[in-house]
């Protein structure tokens, strides 16, 4: 792991103090001293500009506080004394260039603001999220073996996840928790990926509430008939022999048939679910349809479907970055698949979708980690630099940057294992709030 450089001046840290947090004032700037995912703020370094700022510091329940004089209000700083603080001591305290640069191009980029109310999104979004994926395992486990309770399950987890879809404050944050590597079983994270998604896409197209919930729950059973399928032939993976090629495609016909034995399950579900692998120019199946045949919703899935598979491919050395996929959608994809859903797709997403790297006008390199709905090609990107503790990157809102701009994806075969691996690609999509909530977690447990 890569860490941040202990080249920190004595005059630097001669001049931090320590104090516990009931002693600060609004005015001093501090270094709050812990991870990134163990609070709510833009950075963990700043000036304290309100009551609401100290009363949140004080719910972090941390012993102690680093506050720099230097760069705090006069007034602040003489409220820290030698009375109530220790001053900071060789390597005690986290070498902070940060405190240094406070009023840095980057600080300026990323306000506190911005980047606070992504991560409450992405917190309460998280919380249903994460509910929702041992769930999701259940329920489809129990509707394989044909119990009503799984049906009931799945209806109400969908349920949920629509209202966050639907929500302008928590829809961008569902994108960047898509991916999170939480299951053991690839299936059942394609569903819940393939579900989310879909919905996100139907907000394009201004979907009733109704509408969304039925694409979700389409989105989670759409393969339940693979599991019916030869073990070799579940995901569709490897190269396949026509013969298997023909084998895998009963899978449809074989869902419809578990999913016949519910009742309870909508005709606009199980009308989806039949035509997720049919194509725009009739090469899909199971009743080779096209053009108009095809509903809006079932053209929505099959899109996100397409996407899904091309970004989680069964063999990992064949998967695209999601900017590739994208792309490959576009161009190639036009005549299969309906080109408003790509499009609408891509808007979605951005043309730079979260767990893309990118290089900034700049010459920068970052990792983008939100969906910016206002402003898509201005999203919040993950500085790489090495000079800084991973745990607590430099973040930048490109939507406040006026200094720069994303200037182009990078594959991921260009970076070097440094950049590579200080991104840490594999957790960061999906997983920096799982981390974050992990922390409020293990602080409530406290």
């Amino acid at each position: 792991m890569a860490k941040q450089s202990s080249s920190v001046s004595s005059s630097q840290q001669s001049r931090l103090l320590q104090t516990k947090p009931d002693k600060l004032k609004v005015g001093m700037y501090v270094d709050l001293n812990c991870s990134w995912f163990k609070h709510p703020f833009a950075s963990k370094t700043f000036k304290i500009t309100s009551e609401n700022e100290l009363a949140i510091i004080h719910g972090l329940d941390l012993t102690s506080v680093l506050v720099d004089p230097a760069l705090s209000d006069s007034e602040g700083a003489e409220q820290v004394t030698a009375d109530d603080s220790d001053r900071v001591k060789g390597d005690t305290v986290t070498p902070s260039n940060e405190s240094a640069q406070a009023q840095s191009s980057s600080d300026s980029a990323t306000p506190h603001e911005a980047i606070t109310r992504y991560k409450e999104s992405l917190q309460q979004a998280d919380a249903v999220y994460k509910q929702t994926l041992p769930q999701s395992s259940t329920a489809l486990n129990d509707i394989r073996k044909g119990s009503e309770a799984g049906l009931t399950t799945a209806k109400e987890m969908i349920n949920s996840l629509t209202d966050l879809v639907l929500d302008d404050a928590t829809s961008s944050a569902m994108g960047s928790l898509l991916n999170a590597q939480d299951l053991d079983d690839i299936s059942v994270l394609h569903a819940m990926n393939v579900a989310v998604l879909s919905m996100l896409v139907g907000r394009q197209f201004d979907l009733s509430h109704e509408q969304t919930k039925m694409l979700g729950i389409a989105g989670l059973l759409h393969d339940i008939g693979e599991q019916m399928l030869p073990p070799h032939l579940h995901n569709g993976g490897g190269s396949m022999t026509a013969e298997n090629r023909k084998a895998f495609q009963q899978h449809v016909d074989f869902g419809l048939s578990k999913l016949a034995q519910f009742p309870g399950l909508p005709d606009t579900v199980t009308n989806i679910i039949r035509q997720h692998h049919e194509r725009i120019d009739g090469s899909g199946y199971p009743a080779q349809l096209k053009g108009n045949q095809l509903s809006l919703l079932s053209r929505i899935l099959m899109a996100v479907d397409e996407y899904e598979s091309l970004i989680n491919a069964p063999d990992i050395r064949q998967n695209l970055s999601p900017t590739e996929a994208l792309s490959k959608l576009y161009l190639t994809g036009k005549s299969t698949f309906s080109e408003e859903v790509v499009v609408a797709l891509i808007q979605t997403l951005s043309v730079y979708p979260p767990g893309t790297v990118v290089e900034l006008t700049d010459k920068s390199i970052g990792l983008v980690i939100s969906i910016n709905l206002h402003a898509r090609m201005h999203p919040l990107v993950i500085m790489y630099d090495p000079t800084v503790d991973q745990e607590n990157p430099n973040i930048a809102n490109l939507s406040h940057d006026t200094n720069r701009s994303i200037a182009r994806s990078i594959t991921r075969n260009e970076l070097s294992h440094e950049v590579s691996d200080y991104l840490n690609l594999t957790r960061w999509t999906g997983y920096f709030i799982n981390s974050s909530m992990e922390a409020l977690q293990e602080q409530q447990a406290a």
